[in-house]
């Protein structure tokens, strides 16, 4: 069986998902709680699959979950 390919997702696009900004989608990578794909300009890619899991998750938690420091 062959599985259908995930779109991959620019950080803002994944931002739109997780309803949060490109930082906190970005501190969620640095803190492993989301998966990144770098190209070999180091721009970081998501896969859907992953930001909807993860949104997923979010909601179900609620406010709980840990966001970045301000800048």
């Amino acid at each position: 069986m062959k599985i259908k390919d995930d779109e991959l997702l620019m950080v803002t696009s994944a931002g739109r998902i997780l309803n949060r900004s490109a930082e906190t989608v970005r501190f969620y990578e640095r803190t492993g709680r989301l998966a990144a794909i770098r190209t070999a300009d180091g721009t970081r890619l998501f896969r859907q699959s992953d930001v909807e899991a993860l949104a997923a998750k979010l909601s179900r938690k609620g406010s709980d979950e840990p966001t970045p420091p301000e800048a």
